[in-house]
């Protein structure tokens, strides 16, 4: 509770059976606790760099509400010069490194795509101005990170960048780390068009030939991302336990899939037959991996080789699964089937018909996947001189 202390009021707080707090209104930060044997002690509570923190002061009425409001103000002029009252020590928390840190150990981990926000912190960020205090960071120095992507042609990625940069701006807004976000108002960089891009099959033959000359793991990586149709960060996650190569499914768990729900996709004959090339390490969970502590990285330079290679363009790694999902539905099958296979929440069925539907159309899945498949077969082995 608040109320404006008064030494009148403080000698009215009465014991309870628990222990409760009473905020002083003239001094923000101030309380008093009143424990159940009747104990009243004063605490000033503040912020230092991400962590609040909370000094003891001492008990009344050995210290006077004067005194216990003189040392809370003398404790939080220390913070405002970046001291903490308790340790005396500058704090190195407000440094842009730190508070990324945090950031995504306290805020970032609770989403599913929390991979992408540390990848952008880390390579984006970080290196520029990690040792710089947050409260200085100005918008153009956030200007500068979107330029750099603009310059190297990553327009889609220097959005990206300015979105994530905006959530951690008003995550420090939201902790009182800093009173105003740099970048209020600051529009994306980059117009976004809605893609439409499918690789004809002369071109898919192309890409196919072109992985053959790939080093793992994009030699594998790209034709499965092709045969299953999944997104790309769901598929570089993918770890052999979900794989169950008997059986021809993957299960994508719930904490990998975009809608939050496990996916359960078949795997075609071609794409059982990539996965079995694929050279497993006993130190690491990951199909897809060059580090085998993490999942596989570099798509912008691979796409770049393999782009070069098939003399193709125009292209990008999502654009693979509008393509399996085009070749699907010109194969025959029904849209409905397609929508299961990609993993979409909307579409045909929607609304009403989502909720009362429940069938999985896991057979139908399974045989849209077996015709997509023997096409990129047929596909592949066209490639091959006789």
């Amino acid at each position: 509770m608040r109320k404006a202390l008064t030494d009148k009021t403080l000698a009215a707080l009465k014991p309870e059976a628990r222990r409760y707090e009473v905020h002083d209104l003239h001094c923000p930060g101030l309380s008093v606790r009143v424990s159940p044997e009747g104990r009243k002690t004063f605490s000033v509570k503040y912020r230092f760099g991400v962590k609040q923190k909370r000094q003891t002061i001492g008990v009344y009425p050995r210290y006077t509400l004067a005194e216990a409001r003189e040392k809370a103000m003398a404790a939080l002029r220390q913070v405002d010069d970046g001291v903490d009252p308790q340790s005396r020590r500058r704090a190195p928390d407000l440094q842009v490194e730190a508070v990324c840190r945090a950031f995504i150990e306290q805020y970032a981990k609770r989403n599913r795509q929390w991979r992408e926000v540390e990848r952008v912190l880390e390579r984006e960020f970080i290196p520029r101005f990690g040792q710089k205090e947050i409260g200085e960071i100005h918008r153009a120095d956030v200007l500068e990170v979107m330029d750099a992507a603009i310059a190297r042609g990553a327009g889609y990625q220097a959005n990206r960048n300015l979105a994530i940069l905006r959530k951690l701006c008003n995550w420090t807004v939201e902790r009182g780390i800093i009173a105003v976000s740099p970048i209020n108002g600051l529009k994306r960089p980059h117009k976004e068009q809605s893609r439409d891009r499918v690789l004809k099959d002369d071109e898919i033959k192309r890409v196919l030939a072109a992985c053959r000359n790939e080093a793992y793991p994009f030699r594998l990586y790209v034709p499965f991302l092709l045969a299953t149709a999944q997104r790309r960060a769901e598929t570089a996650a993918m770890g052999w336990d979900d794989v169950d190569l008997e059986a021809g499914t993957w299960v994508i768990p719930a904490e990998n899939a975009k809608n939050g729900k496990p996916h359960v996709v078949p795997l075609s004959d071609f794409a059982v037959r990539i996965l079995k090339d694929v050279p497993r390490f006993a130190s690491s969970p990951y199909v897809f991996t060059t580090t085998r502590k993490s999942p596989i990285s570099g798509f912008t330079k691979a796409l770049k080789r393999i782009s070069a290679a098939s003399e193709t363009s125009g292209w990008r790694f999502h654009d693979l699964r509008r393509t399996a999902a085009s070749g699907m539905a010109r194969a025959g099958v029904a849209p409905h089937v397609v929508e299961k296979v990609l993993n979409h929440v909307s579409g045909s069925i929607s609304g009403v018909a989502a909720v009362y539907n429940r069938y999985g159309y896991d057979a139908e899945k399974q045989a849209a996947i077996e015709i997509w498949g023997s096409h990129l077969e047929g596909l592949e082995v066209a490639n091959i001189p006789i």
